[in-house]
Protein backbone atom coordinates (compact mmCIF):
# COMPACT_ATOMS: atom_id res chain seq x y z
CA UNK A 1 0.00 0.00 0.00
CA UNK A 2 1.34 3.45 -0.71
CA UNK A 3 1.04 6.58 1.10
CA UNK A 4 -0.18 9.73 -0.48
CA UNK A 5 1.83 12.98 -0.01
CA UNK A 6 0.47 15.97 0.60
CA UNK A 7 -1.32 18.52 3.14
CA UNK A 8 -3.87 17.95 5.83
CA UNK A 9 -6.90 19.46 5.52
CA UNK A 10 -5.87 20.90 9.14
CA UNK A 11 -2.30 22.32 8.23
CA UNK A 12 -4.08 24.31 5.19
CA UNK A 13 -6.57 25.60 7.33
CA UNK A 14 -4.12 26.57 9.98
CA UNK A 15 -1.49 28.07 6.94
CA UNK A 16 -4.59 30.33 6.08
CA UNK A 17 -5.19 31.43 9.12
CA UNK A 18 -1.69 32.69 9.61
CA UNK A 19 -2.16 34.17 6.52
CA UNK A 20 -4.99 36.23 6.87
CA UNK A 21 -3.23 37.49 10.44
CA UNK A 22 -0.58 38.73 8.62
CA UNK A 23 -2.42 39.89 6.05
CA UNK A 24 -4.95 41.81 8.46
CA UNK A 25 -1.78 43.24 10.68
CA UNK A 26 -0.07 44.59 7.64
CA UNK A 27 -3.73 46.43 6.59
CA UNK A 28 -4.24 47.90 10.07
CA UNK A 29 -0.39 48.82 9.69
CA UNK A 30 -1.04 50.90 6.72
CA UNK A 31 -4.04 52.35 7.50
CA UNK A 32 -2.22 53.72 10.15
CA UNK A 33 -0.07 54.92 8.27
CA UNK A 34 -2.06 56.61 6.09
CA UNK A 35 -3.98 58.54 8.90
CA UNK A 36 -0.73 59.62 10.23
CA UNK A 37 0.31 61.15 7.01
CA UNK A 38 -3.19 62.84 6.65
CA UNK A 39 -2.49 64.23 10.23
CA UNK A 40 0.64 65.80 9.51
CA UNK A 41 -0.42 67.03 6.35
CA UNK A 42 -3.21 68.93 8.45
CA UNK A 43 -1.01 70.24 10.60
CA UNK A 44 1.72 71.23 8.39
CA UNK A 45 -1.02 73.48 6.61
CA UNK A 46 -2.14 74.86 9.51
CA UNK A 47 1.09 75.62 10.70
CA UNK A 48 1.41 77.49 7.48
CA UNK A 49 -1.64 79.74 7.67
CA UNK A 50 -0.90 80.59 11.51
CA UNK A 51 2.50 81.87 10.37
CA UNK A 52 1.22 83.80 7.61
CA UNK A 53 -1.24 85.28 9.98
CA UNK A 54 1.20 86.31 12.07
CA UNK A 55 3.50 87.71 9.31
CA UNK A 56 0.57 90.09 8.14
CA UNK A 57 -0.34 91.23 11.65
CA UNK A 58 3.64 92.47 12.11
CA UNK A 59 3.29 93.60 8.81
CA UNK A 60 1.00 96.35 9.40
CA UNK A 61 1.80 99.94 9.69
CA UNK A 62 -0.10 100.94 12.95
CA UNK A 63 0.38 99.33 16.69
CA UNK A 64 -1.32 96.00 17.01
CA UNK A 65 -4.07 96.28 19.53
CA UNK A 66 -4.58 94.20 22.10
CA UNK A 67 -7.39 91.62 22.13
CA UNK A 68 -9.27 88.86 20.02
CA UNK A 69 -9.56 88.74 16.23
CA UNK A 70 -10.62 85.34 14.13
CA UNK A 71 -11.11 85.10 10.35
CA UNK A 72 -11.11 81.91 8.02
CA UNK A 73 -10.07 81.26 4.43
CA UNK A 74 -9.61 77.92 1.85
CA UNK A 75 -6.35 76.22 1.77
CA UNK A 76 -5.35 73.30 0.24
CA UNK A 77 -9.18 72.84 -0.83
CA UNK A 78 -9.75 73.31 2.60
CA UNK A 79 -11.95 75.39 4.74
CA UNK A 80 -9.72 76.93 7.75
CA UNK A 81 -10.82 78.96 10.93
CA UNK A 82 -8.33 80.94 12.53
CA UNK A 83 -8.14 82.72 16.12
CA UNK A 84 -5.83 85.15 16.97
CA UNK A 85 -5.64 86.63 20.65
CA UNK A 86 -3.05 90.00 20.87
CA UNK A 87 -1.54 90.44 24.61
CA UNK A 88 0.39 92.96 26.45
CA UNK A 89 3.97 91.52 27.69
CA UNK A 90 5.08 93.96 30.26
CA UNK A 91 7.59 95.26 27.62
CA UNK A 92 6.73 98.66 26.08
CA UNK A 93 5.51 97.91 22.19
CA UNK A 94 5.96 94.05 22.92
CA UNK A 95 3.11 92.15 22.30
CA UNK A 96 2.50 88.57 22.53
CA UNK A 97 0.03 86.94 19.83
CA UNK A 98 -1.38 83.52 20.19
CA UNK A 99 -3.13 81.73 17.04
CA UNK A 100 -5.07 78.90 17.02
CA UNK A 101 -6.02 76.75 13.15
CA UNK A 102 -8.65 74.32 12.80
CA UNK A 103 -10.76 73.04 9.66
CA UNK A 104 -13.79 74.95 9.53
CA UNK A 105 -16.30 71.61 10.10
CA UNK A 106 -14.83 71.00 13.70
CA UNK A 107 -13.38 74.99 14.86
CA UNK A 108 -12.94 73.17 18.41
CA UNK A 109 -10.84 71.00 17.44
CA UNK A 110 -7.57 73.02 17.25
CA UNK A 111 -4.85 71.48 14.74
CA UNK A 112 -2.19 73.86 15.52
CA UNK A 113 -1.37 77.05 17.56
CA UNK A 114 1.65 78.98 17.66
CA UNK A 115 3.15 82.05 19.94
CA UNK A 116 4.57 84.81 18.47
CA UNK A 117 5.57 88.20 19.32
CA UNK A 118 5.23 91.73 17.56
CA UNK A 119 7.19 94.55 18.38
CA UNK A 120 6.57 98.08 16.81
CA UNK A 121 6.03 98.55 12.85
CA UNK A 122 8.04 99.96 10.72
CA UNK A 123 8.44 103.46 9.93
CA UNK A 124 8.10 104.55 6.48
CA UNK A 125 11.78 105.48 5.90
CA UNK A 126 12.96 102.00 7.09
CA UNK A 127 14.01 102.66 10.48
CA UNK A 128 12.34 100.40 13.14
CA UNK A 129 11.13 102.06 15.96
CA UNK A 130 13.23 101.20 20.12
CA UNK A 131 10.88 99.85 22.21
CA UNK A 132 9.93 102.54 24.59
CA UNK A 133 6.21 104.01 26.40
CA UNK A 134 5.78 106.29 23.44
CA UNK A 135 3.48 104.74 21.26
CA UNK A 136 4.81 103.83 17.58
CA UNK A 137 4.99 106.23 15.22
CA UNK A 138 4.98 109.29 17.89
CA UNK A 139 8.83 109.20 18.09
CA UNK A 140 11.33 111.58 16.69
Amino acid sequence: MTRQRGFTLIEIMTAMAITAFALSAAYYAIMQSIGTIARLQDKTFAHWIALNQLTEMRLQPQVVETGENNGDLEYADQRWVWRSRVSETGVDNLYRVDIAVSKENSADDVVQDIVGFIGPPIVGNGRILPWSSEPAGESG
